[in-house]
């Protein structure tokens, strides 16, 4: 799948979905038989096994028409319900239980009741205070939403939907199984416009999406957390956590009958984290996009899977002000394994602790600046970017169809790329890795490109260190392949084992201040020449070798060792 344009794509095709979400949540359905009933106001018990939907107020039909809307105005606020022993919901109407109030609305659930509707949602809990004139409700102070249950819940569209348009907490607790079973259902849905947005979920499938977070408080934190495993289809996305984005026109999409979202993209929230304990699988497994002013964490604990897409998208825009930061085990991509894209400030690290294959594109993508891409998906120019700063990936074994590593640092600081197993590029390096900051430092060791090798370019400020621990060839070019620009003031050192490639082994070229430093204890061959050291004004050369070094070609005018430009060439 083209990720050209991917934020706008991301925001638009899922945000229109949320739409959905609200239509089918409030849209539909009839007054059902109660089973949830009024104790002290505004408490609420359900008991019993049922074969019809709840919802609570009772009296509240749906669709809503006006009648309803004045007894939902003047239903007591603060709603709460709770459940008792064997409370359960199994019915064909397109709800099993409903919830709608304003101010705090909550559904504590100690029972682990079973709630599942064949025909639309399992659990919907909404707080807002509707109004007659749009956006169809108003200001809902002390507004929040709390679910927490146990039980297993689904919904043919919907297994569990949480809206709040107030200012307070959103706060989902749901630990059973959650399941949709439509062919564009959703597991879990969050909608927030209030403080902090906490979701914290067990085994959740839906095949458009498994959890769908999405965070619209000024300032609020949005924190997703999957104990289980979280599936999706393959055209849809396992986990998708977003702060910003445009509105969701809650209540003029339920009574218009058609899903509406309107609005500018918000740049709201703040901090982003994204937790999956369990395995991750959809067309994309993982997007975290914060359009927010905070800092942005993704943490996988096991296998993360991208079956038409992106194993692990994560995306700061230019307001977040934090950082980016995804650690992961083992990720899988169609198109790309892990692609992080810091347009924001701070630092960006990526930490993969099991492999990481990108089978269409690229294995790791890590990149402080703006990307552009082409219109095959592939990567096209990465724009400067004055606030970011470090930018560090470390990495256990990375494999892609271009590159096997790419790393771009736009930003102002250091650039680290630490790779302990093998780093394979099928049509392009294996590792390139670039930087208009300052240090460039790799550690790696078994690297391999269908042209060249190990790509390190630093036209930044500082100093560029290659260290091999294993042989790195470059098929058509160089095994080795290092530049710096004019503004670098600490030389080039290479420490390798042993390279290869089609025309050079190591090749060096120093455009800044400081010294060539070349030392290689391996074999070292090339087409041209084995090791060749370029210094554009004199810089000092210095090349050390204890293995084998020759020319692969054989041919008598070319040479081992080319140097030029140092002192005495």
């Amino acid at each position: 799948m083209n990720l050209n344009n991917s934020n706008r794509r991301y925001r638009n095709r899922l945000l229109v979905g949320t739409a959905m979400v609200g239509a089918t949540l409030l849209g539909f359905g009839q007054s059902a038989e109660a089973a949830c009933t009024l104790t002290v106001s505004p408490n609420y018990v359900c008991s019993g096994a049922n074969t019809t939907g709840q919802i609570v107020p009772s009296g509240i039909g749906l669709p809503l028409d006006l009648g309803d809307f004045i007894a939902l105005a003047l239903a007591p606020a603060n709603p709460s319900v709770t459940t008792d022993p064997g409370f359960s919901v199994t019915t064909s109407d397109p709800f099993a239980l409903g919830i709608l109030g304003s101010g705090a609305v909550s559904y504590t659930d100690a029972n682990s009741s079973a709630l599942s509707s064949t025909t639309g949602i399992g659990l919907g809990v909404v707080s807002l205070v509707p109004q007659v004139a749009p956006p169809y409700y108003g200001p809902n102070p002390g507004g929040s939403v709390t679910i927490d249950t146990g039980g297993a819940i689904t919904g043919a569209l919907i297994g569990v939907a949480a809206i709040n348009t107030g200012d307070g907490a959103t706060t989902v607790n749901a630990t059973g199984d959650i399941q949709s079973t439509d062919a564009s259902g959703y597991g879990v849905v969050v909608y927030s416009q209030g403080s902090a947005a906490t979701v914290t979920a067990g085994n959740v499938s839906g095949a458009a999406v498994g959890i769908y977070a999405i965070n619209q408080g000024l300032t609020a934190d949005l924190s997703v957390t999957a104990t289980g495993d979280v599936t999706a289809s393959s055209s849809g996305y396992g986990i998708y956590a977003i702060n910003g984005g445009q509105q969701l026109d809650v209540v003029n999409t339920v009574l218009n009958g058609t899903p509406t979202f309107s609005g500018p993209i918000a740049h709201v929230g703040k901090d982003l984290t994204v937790i999956a304990e369990g395995t991750v699988s959809g067309g994309t497994g993982i997007v975290a996009q914060n359009l927010g002013t905070g800092a942005t964490s993704v943490t996988a604990k096991a296998a993360v899977t991208g079956i038409s897409d992106t194993g692990i998208y994560a995306f700061n825009a230019a307001t977040a002000m934090g950082g980016l930061t995804v650690d992961a085990m083992a990720v899988n991509g169609a198109t790309y394994g892990v692609y992080a894209e810091n347009r924001g400030s701070g630092v960006t690290s990526v930490t993969a602790k099991g492999d990481v294959a990108g089978t269409g594109y690229t294995g790791i993508v890590a990149v402080n600046g703006t990307i552009t891409l082409n219109p095959d998906g592939t990567i096209a120019s990465v724009a400067a970017n004055a606030n970011a700063t470090d930018l560090t990936v470390d990495a256990a074994a990375a494999s892609g169809s271009d590159y096997g590593i790419y790393t771009y640092n736009a930003g102002t600081g250091d650039t680290q790329v630490t790779a302990k197993g093998a780093v394979t590029g099928t049509t392009g390096p294996g590792i390139y890795a670039r930087t208009s900051g300052k240090n460039l430092t790799i550690d790696a060791k078994a690297v391999s490109g269908a042209n060249t090798g190990l790509v390190a370019f630093n036209f930044g400020t500082g100093a560029t260190k290659v260290t091999a621990k294993g042989t790195v060839t470059g098929a058509s070019g160089a095994g080795i392949l290092a530049r710096t620009g004019t503004t670098t003031t600490g030389g080039v050192i290479v420490d390798a084992a042993g390279a290869g490639g089609g025309l050079t082994g190591i090749q060096v070229e120093n455009n800044g201040a400081g010294a060539t430093t070349i030392t290689a204890t391996g074999t070292v061959e090339g087409g041209d020449a084995a090791i060749k050291a370029v210094s554009s004004a004199g810089q000092a050369i210095s090349i050390t070798t204890s293995g084998l070094v020759r020319n692969s070609s054989e041919i008598a005018s070319l040479v081992a060792v080319e140097t030029s430009g140092g002192p005495g060439n």
